[in-house]
């Protein structure tokens, strides 16, 4: 018995040999890249050398630390950390309408699946269709944002919507587009959510009186804890790899005040054959990812502790 429990038992050795194919291919696609990107952002290396050397070593008088004392003094940079800044907390702003469509269509009609498809059908479409339906819904002189507005007289028949081509609104319009298709995902992961509901409970508390804003805030959310928990999740991935769309609209114009972490560093590094610099920023895109996923777990830990 104890030779079959052994760290070398063959049963060991057999779930290893499983094991091994997965756990190369992981640490050659995952593991790997990630301990070069750290290697890179010590290196000037541009991306067409034969070496990657550290800074030190290709002038003396370089620290392997340039490339973040340049962040700190690199105005593009802060530029895309406050537009990240702004993801993370515009972002969830279509949970909350997922959530209001979902308790709005979870009541049974005879349009509702029509209601629920409608609203769904963003979600289907990929990010770069997204952004461009909407790059033409926001263009001016011929946008449909701008002929809806002339129409209703919130908008001089002279005047132009400029969201997209305004260095302090652009942003914002970007992250409206993207929270369309993300607000129809999060409706379904709440309709999810409400379909498992402890219907005892629901019917007693009508029993009992109460109001439906007190059903909601009482009974309903609570009970929603686990989906809402996954709509958080799944929106602050969304929130922190937001590449694609602003790609399509804006490009990170105007005039770079789009930006995020993300579009930065691709700028820097395939446009502008940074590596080493491009290296950096993805360095701090990850510790701030990494931040917010540790805190966003202590968070729940204390609470699931308190229950």
């Amino acid at each position: 018995m104890l030779s079959q429990q052994g760290p070398f038992s063959h049963q060991r050795r057999v779930a290893w040999l499983f094991l091994a194919p997965s756990l190369f291919l992981y640490t050659l696609y995952v593991l790997f890249p990630i301990l070069f990107t750290f290697y890179l952002s010590f290196t000037d290396w541009d991306g067409l050398g034969s070496e990657v050397l550290p800074l030190c070593v290709v002038d003396p008088e370089l620290s392997c630390f340039e490339n973040y004392r340049e962040l700190m003094d690199d105005e593009q940079f802060w530029v895309s950390v406050k537009n990240t800044v702004y993801w993370l907390l515009f972002y969830p702003l279509a949970a909350v309408v997922g959530l209001a469509f979902a308790l709005l269509f979870h009541v049974k009609g005879v349009l509702t699946p029509f209601y629920k498809s409608l609203l769904f059908s963003p979600m289907v479409l990929s990010l770069v269709v997204v952004g461009t339906i909407w790059s033409w819904f926001l263009q001016p002189h011929f946008g449909l944002a701008e002929f809806l507005l002339k129409q209703v007289g919130l908008l001089d028949p002279e005047g132009q919507v400029g969201i997209m081509a305004s260095f302090d609104y652009a942003t914002f319009g970007v992250i409206l587009a993207a929270c369309w298709p993300h607000a129809a995902y999060c409706m379904v992961l709440y309709l999810a959510g409400l379909s498992n509901l402890q219907q005892n409970v629901i019917e007693a508390a009508r029993i009992d009186g109460v109001s439906r804003w007190q059903m909601i805030w009482h009974i309903v959310l609570p009970m929603l804890r686990p989906a809402t928990l996954i709509v958080a999740l799944v929106t602050f991935i969304g929130s922190m790899r937001a590449f694609d769309i602003i790609m399509v609209m804006t490009a990170g114009g105007p005039a770079g005040s789009t930006h995020v972490l993300g579009t930065y560093m691709y700028e820097q590094t395939f446009q502008s054959f940074r590596y080493g610099y491009g290296a950096a920023i993805s360095i701090v895109l990850f510790l701030l990812s990494l931040g917010l996923i540790v805190s966003y777990l202590a968070a729940t830990g204390e609470k699931n502790r308190a229950r």
